[in-house]
Order: structure tokens, then C-alpha cells, then sequence
């Protein structure tokens, strides 16, 4: 009997001991004083390791509160790591948690780009990876309005003729080879085509418009005065959907490039009246100064993502997530920042200064081994 009654007084003291050595952990699971928060989109239960301590956190089909995770956490840095069961790839970060702040995170599945090496061969198949981001769970929706074309042709120059050349392709930049010079005409965006417009010398040229894995060859006559636009196409004979190894030949879809060529002339925009009047010379005579429109002038960090993937940029304990061949301006305030960008198989870290330029540009390309970024700054 006296064993017994050791025994269980052994196990309350040990259980006493537990709750005064783990306070966080009971103070974790409180109801409504969370400061942290984390959503799975993925379906599938994802297994969160933040300080250390590991966290199943359900799948979005899980009642009843599926692919939610709430959490108190104490103010300063914290470090996760989030893998799901059969996913390749995970996701690992830190982020700090200031005084009254609440911190909200989701993962969903993302997957790699099909990479080929010259010759054509598969080097690097899709595979899926967790992806982890930012987001505010009390924004409102976003109200999108219908992008207007407003473009019209510029007036043409003296003596000369205009080409604009029309990009209908959505997703990639159009390459023009107009005798012997290279010009880049930017994708459509938001239903509205990409255009360049070029002022010639009147005559006969020969031209190479190309896409990825298409091109068209042609030929047109400039003549002055007249604005001549030739809209590009792009019909894309998809292949049946195949899952390649590495090592495997690629077979790249059919593209069949379409040019149409329209008058443009009558719908040249009129010139622009001057932003002011110019300044009276004085009776007395005198010399006339020049008026200068003040340029506003917006500083910014712009960020250039050609690593053949999703970029995840941090930066002033911000993270961003830039499109493969997109760019994005960061509005920060000048000082030396350090950051760091990633994206699923390669990462680099490094210190930007907007001190002295608050305009800085940063190139982020994946090496061709895939093995490592390097960043560029102009």
C-alpha cells in the first residue's frame, strides 16, 4: 500500500514538474490569444517543425477546423520547417514576431519546370515541392476592373515610316530579327497585346519573328508616312501529356507562328500640346530660361527573377514571391538591408545598400548547372 501511494504522489509530482518546465507548450494551445497562425492548402497533412517541436497540422478536407494551425508564441525569432508525407521537397524559414503582432503562414504544392540541356535530353524532371507564403487572412478581396487598351501609334518622324510590331502571345516574349538588329517585344498582359514601334528609313526589309520553339520568316516595304502594324500569333499544337526520366529525348510542342499585317495611319495619335506655355522675353530683352517638368522620382528596389522558377525574396522581414521572367519593385526606405533568395533547389544570400542610390537593381540567375543563384546589381 505504501508503494502504491509512492507511486502515484511520484506521478503528480512528475506531472507538476512537466507543466512548470513546458509552460509554452501549455500556453500554446490557449484559445484566443493566438499570434500565429498556419493554413494548409495542400489536402494532405503537412508536418510543421517550428523550434523544434513538431506540429501535425490537418488537410483542408479535415473537419472540423481542417488545414488550420493556432499557435501563442513568444515575441522574437522563430525558425520552421514544413514537409507533407510524399512530397520530395519541403520548405524551411524563420520569421520574428513582434509585440501585438500576429504572424499567418499557408503551404500549398507547387512543382518544378521540366529542365533540358542543349542536345535536348531531360537533365531534371517536374517534381512537386511545399511551398510556403505570406498572406493576410482579413484582406478583402481584391476588386479587379478590366484592363482598357488605350494605345494608340505615335506620330511617325519626318521622312520616315513606322512598323509596330503586335505581340497576341501571352506568355512569352516575341524576338524580332529586322535586318541584322534584335528587338524584344513584350508579351500580352491582361488581354492587352505587347507592342514596339519602330521609326524607319523608307524601303525593303527582311525580318524573323520567334518565339520559343516557333518562328516565321518576312518581308515588308516602309513607307514614309505610313504606320504599318504586323499582329503576331501563336497557334500551340499540345502533345499529349507524357512524364518523362531523366536521360528522355523531349518533344517539345508544335508552334506555328501567324502574322497579319493593318494599316495603322489614320489612327496615329495627334501630337501633344506642350505642358506649359513658354516664357515672354521680357520688353527690355533679356535671356529666356528654360522650364523643366519636375520628374517625380520613385525610389524602389526592383528585382529581376531569371532562375527558371518561383523566387521567394526576403528582405527588411518581408517575403515576396516573384514569377519566373518577372520583376518587381520593393518601396523601401534607404538603409542597408540584407536579404535573401530562393527557390526550390538553390539559394543565395547577400547585402543590398539604398543608401547612397535608393534605385538599385537586382538580376537573379540560376547558374546552368542549377546548382547555385547569382545575383547581379547594376
Amino acid at each position: 500500500m505504501a508503494k502504491k501511494n509512492f507511486l502515484l504522489g511520484f506521478g503528480l509530482l512528475a506531472m507538476v514538474i512537466l507543466v512548470i518546465a513546458f509552460p509554452m507548450a501549455t500556453r500554446a494551445q490557449e484559445t484566443g490569444n493566438e499570434n500565429f497562425i498556419f493554413i494548409n492548402y495542400i489536402g494532405q497533412e503537412l508536418l510543421l517543425d517550428l523550434d523544434d517541436v513538431t506540429y501535425v497540422v490537418p488537410g483542408t478536407d479535415t473537419a472540423p477546423e481542417g488545414g488550420r494551425l493556432a499557435l501563442q508564441l513568444a515575441d522574437g525569432w522563430h525558425k520552421y520547417a514544413a514537409n507533407a508525407p510524399g512530397v520530395p521537397t519541403g520548405s524551411a524559414g524563420e520569421f520574428n514576431l513582434a509585440p501585438g503582432v500576429m504572424v499567418t503562414k499557408a503551404a500549398r504544392l507547387e512543382q518544378t519546370s521540366l529542365r533540358v540541356d542543349e542536345n535536348g535530353l531531360v537533365v531534371e524532371v517536374p517534381e512537386d515541392y511545399v511551398y510556403v507564403f505570406d498572406f493576410d487572412p482579413f484582406a478583402a478581396p481584391e476588386v479587379t476592373t478590366p484592363a482598357v487598351d488605350i494605345w494608340q501609334p505615335a506620330a511617325v518622324a519626318p521622312n520616315q515610316g513606322s512598323l509596330v510590331w503586335v505581340n497576341y502571345h501571352g506568355s512569352d516574349e516575341l524576338t524580332v530579327d529586322l535586318a541584322g538588329k534584335l528587338y524584344k517585344v513584350p508579351a500580352q498582359s491582361n488581354n492587352i497585346p505587347g507592342r514596339l514601334q519602330l521609326d524607319l528609313d523608307p524601303g525593303f526589309y527582311r525580318y524573323t519573328v520567334s518565339v520559343p520553339h516557333g518562328s516565321l520568316n518576312g518581308e515588308v516595304t516602309v513607307v514614309p508616312g505610313q504606320v504599318i502594324a504586323l499582329n503576331i500569333s501563336v497557334e500551340v499544337d499540345e502533345k499529349p501529356e507524357e512524364e518523362y526520366d531523366l536521360g528522355d529525348v523531349y518533344e517539345a510542342p508544335t508552334i506555328t507562328v501567324h502574322l497579319a499585317e493593318e494599316d495603322l495611319t489614320g489612327q496615329v495619335s495627334p501630337p501633344s500640346a506642350p505642358a506649359s506655355a513658354p516664357p515672354v522675353l521680357p520688353v527690355t530683352g533679356g535671356e529666356v530660361m528654360p522650364v523643366f517638368a519636375e520628374i517625380e522620382n520613385t525610389p524602389g528596389l526592383l528585382i529581376k527573377n531569371y532562375a527558371g522558377d518561383t523566387l521567394i525574396f526576403t528582405i527588411n522581414n518581408q517575403t515576396y514571391t516573384i514569377a519566373n521572367n518577372a520583376e518587381q519593385t520593393l518601396d523601401l526606405p534607404p538603409s542597408e538591408y540584407n536579404y535573401t533568395a530562393s527557390q526550390p533547389f538553390a539559394a543565395t544570400t547577400g547585402t543590398v545598400d539604398l543608401c547612397a542610390n535608393p534605385n538599385v537593381e537586382l538580376s537573379i540567375v540560376l547558374d546552368v548547372s542549377g546548382d547555385f543563384l547569382t545575383v547581379y546589381q547594376n
